[in-house]
């Protein structure tokens, strides 16, 4: 299993997400950028959309 932290600002713990898999997309709508966290449990997706600019590190594990 995946885990994701992503770090945002003005909080001091991390939000983690856990999965089977785990895609970081970029995207961008109306001029705004978000990364796209999607996520798969047993064989269901979703997709979670945060603002790049409140975002202040992001870490990987297996």
């Amino acid at each position: 299993m995946k885990k994701v932290q992503i770090y945002l600002k003005n909080t001091k713990e991390p939000t983690e997400i856990l999965g089977d898999r785990i895609d970081i997309l970029e995207y961008e709508r109306d001029g705004i950028e978000y990364y796209q966290i999607r996520y798969f449990r047993k064989g269901f997706s979703k997709s979670i959309y945060i603002e790049k600019r409140d975002v202040k590190k992001v870490i990987e594990q297996e």
